[in-house]
């Protein structure tokens, strides 16, 4: 198991369902900034080392932990809402549950736990940390994993004494959500759509959401955008289109 290794299938087979409709793409790429006009947007990027310019109608950020990085980097400033930044991290561990998927609760604080049989192995997670600084710094933390392998414990017998060297993998990622006091699991987990101007907008950042709910989040997002784009016979239907893999 390779949590980068499946990201960037699933970014390709985006990119690559992305060019079967018609999209340009210029993967990999630096965004360096954008300037909202009343005509759209003129966005600068770095392509192989080299600055370019494009124009669009409207520009969507959907850059996950780093979001509101990319919307200070639009003028005039666009809103950006209070975020907070949660770590989560996962486990891989050799072995069986036998019985397939299993929700349980942390005997330390109650929070819900997975355990899920993941490619010939078990994938237990997951946490929540507080984090700050740049997002390409996040790591699985030693007391994150001391954590996991606790509820495993509780639950499992097998894995009953086994410390942090009977991990095979760790890996972590970052949720975005609205800040807010309390814990974060108890937190609202919603997509938040922000735009620069709600009768005409060009830009549009996401802000926080699931994986999961992708397929509704790209629906909002062409509903919000819609007075800003040209009538055209739709392409695609979000509620039935497949992602092959690349």
């Amino acid at each position: 198991f390779d949590a980068q290794t499946d990201d960037e299938l699933l970014t390709r087979a985006v990119m690559k369902s992305a060019a079967s409709l018609g999209a340009q793409v210029a993967v990999p790429a630096e965004f360096v900034g954008a300037a909202i006009t009343r005509a759209g947007v003129r966005v600068m990027y770095l392509e192989g080392g080299v600055e370019r310019e494009c124009d669009a109608r409207v520009l969507v950020n959907a850059a996950g932990p780093w979001a509101a990085q990319v919307s200070r980097l639009v003028k005039p400033a666009p809103p950006v809402p209070l975020l907070e930044l949660v770590q989560g991290t996962h486990i891989v561990l050799p072995g069986d549950t036998q019985r397939g998927i299993y929700y349980v609760e942390s005997p330390r604080d109650g929070r819900a736990v997975f355990v899920i049989p993941w490619k010939g192995s078990v994938l237990v997670g997951t946490t929540e940390t507080p984090f700050e600084g740049d997002p390409d710094d996040v790591r699985p933390l030693p007391g994150e994993v001391d954590y996991l392998l606790d509820v495993l414990a509780r639950y499992f017998p097998a894995w009953r004494g086994a410390g942090a060297s009977a991990v095979d993998r760790a890996f972590a990622g970052l949720r975005v959500l609205p800040a807010g006091g309390g814990s974060a699991f108890h937190r609202r987990r919603e997509t938040l759509l922000e735009v620069d101007d709600r009768r005409h907008p060009r830009f549009l950042a996401l802000y926080g959401g699931k994986l999961t709910g992708w397929r509704a989040t790209a629906a909002r997002t062409l509903e919000r955008l819609r007075p800003s784009l040209p009538a055209r016979r739709p392409r695609a239907d979000t509620r039935r289109l497949r992602l092959e893999p690349p």
